[in-house]
């Protein structure tokens, strides 16, 4: 019985000795790098007026500029003449950034003559991302008129903000 205490404790000792020989090599360490690009600052330029030409008024109606064409498609009781252009926007930044675009989400006011206004709403972008290429890049909004019934000849007009924002 001796015989195999001892065995059983020589056992014990070499198998703790293997466990602690197997712990001293479990850990390790190594150096990383830290690093961070800091991006040059954005400007926006809008180049080119939002213009939805000229529309004649039969009745209530909308009109709608494609920002990729500049056409713009009138319902029935509207019709549509003139030389329409989307809003063109340039974006400089760091070089081969990537920038989001965001556009109203709330309707805009063109006001006009006697008080009178139309809202402009529903906006849309060639491009909801734009790829800075040799520090640059564009894109094109256009949106949606909502004309009322005997609303007055004349020039309307109003503002929309546009935004970029790196991604």
């Amino acid at each position: 019985m001796i015989k195999s205490f001892r065995l059983g404790a020589a056992g014990a000792a070499i198998v703790a000795a293997l466990g602690m020989s197997s712990m001293a090599h479990a850990a390790a360490q190594d150096t990383a790098t830290a690093q961070v690009e800091i991006l040059g600052a954005l400007t926006l330029t809008a180049d080119t007026a939002l213009d939805f030409g000229q529309i004649a008024v039969n009745g209530a109606g909308t009109a709608t500029l494609n920002p990729t064409t500049s056409n713009v498609t009138c319902t029935a009781n509207l019709i549509c003449v003139g030389t329409p252009a989307a809003a063109d926007f340039t974006v400089t930044g760091t070089t081969d950034a990537t920038v989001g675009v965001t556009l109203p989400t709330t309707t805009v006011t063109l006001n006009g003559p006697n008080g009178d206004t139309i809202s402009l709403a529903s906006f849309t972008t060639d491009s909801s991302t734009v790829t800075l290429t040799g520090g640059s890049g564009g894109f094109s909004v256009g949106g949606q008129l909502t004309i009322a019934n005997g609303i007055s000849a004349g020039n309307y007009s109003g503002t929309f903000n546009v935004s970029v924002e790196y991604n």
